[in-house]
């Protein structure tokens, strides 16, 4: 039983006619008739008595025509609806991230939240945790994502599990750098962890973020970091261990974004810190209800 044959059949029950119904659904009556007998075939009883000038409706037919009518008025309805949905309720989430997490877990929540709400629209402004902070202290965005550590009396927030990640595994800092800056690597030293105090006389590109980090963590170990190159951006800092400049220090899941297969990678074993990621908001904005989906989704 399809749609077509129920919007047939009412057109016959209305007009008791099926020369006529073929007239007004401009249709040849042949069809019409083989598409009224399939449908009395599937139901398995007849749907009309007959005679040569008129059709009159019998009990199942007259059933048939009251559901059929809600059906196809439901149907009306739904796709009213829906149109209304996508055409006039129109909702903008507007997040701010970092972008580690704009190139890799953020395309994937979207899609999984559109398959709800269809009708919600994407402002996504990508930048620095500092950055994404001050957008959401202002309200121009619903919420944010961004990387410890950052001052937490302003905000809520919720930590984000990494995809990229085991289960149970977090985010760690690792080493990226081209095979001649790891010593004895020629040697056959095929560790995946390096210690920080392997790390001295070494020529150093990290983050301005964790400039402090790094630089007490090597005072602990009784030296001086050699510090080569502090970059805002994690990318520009594998870009320049990609040139050959020296080792970058990076959280695992933003290093991983564009390793290089003539790059070696190692877990810096310096545990000190975790660069969790985390999911802030601001407590003293109001969030539409479709920006609480998205957050009790992840």
């Amino acid at each position: 039983m399809t749609l077509k044959q129920l919007e047939y059949f009412l057109e016959i029950a209305r007009l008791g006619n099926v020369t006529r119904a073929a007239q007004s659904l401009n249709i040849s009556q042949p069809p019409l008739s083989l598409q009224l007998k399939s449908l009395e075939d599937e139901l398995g009883t007849p749907l009309f008595r007959r005679d040569k000038r008129h059709l009159e409706i019998t009990p199942a037919g007259k059933l048939l025509q009251e559901r059929a009518q809600a059906i196809l008025a439901l149907l009306d309805e739904t796709t009213g609806d829906i149109h209304a949905l996508s055409t006039e309720k129109q909702i903008t989430l507007r997040i701010a991230t970092i972008g580690s997490v704009n190139n890799r877990l953020l395309p994937n929540l979207i899609a999984r939240f559109s398959r709800d709400y269809f009708y919600v629209n994407f402002r996504v402004i990508e930048g620095r945790t500092e950055h994404v902070l001050e957008h959401v202290t202002s309200g121009d965005v619903d919420f944010g994502f961004v990387r410890e550590p950052f001052n937490t009396s302003h905000f809520r927030s919720v930590l984000i599990h990494d995809p990229a990640l085991a289960p149970g595994q977090s985010d760690h800092f690792v080493t990226i750098a081209q095979p001649q800056f790891y010593d004895a690597y020629y040697e056959g030293d095929s560790r995946d962890t390096i210690e920080i105090d392997e790390l001295k006389d070494k020529p150093l590109i990290i983050h301005q973020r964790y400039r402090e980090m790094i630089l007490g963590a090597c005072r602990k170990r009784g030296f001086n970091p050699y510090i080569i190159c502090e970059n805002d951006e994690i990318h520009s800092s594998l870009s320049w261990a990609r040139a050959g400049i020296g080792i970058a220090i990076a959280p695992y899941t933003s290093a991983i974004l564009s390793i290089d297969p003539g790059l070696v990678i190692r877990r810096l074993t310096f545990t000190a810190f975790i660069p969790w990621v985390r999911l802030v908001w601001n407590p003293s904005c109001q969030l539409s209800s479709e920006a609480l989906a998205f957050m009790n989704m992840i």
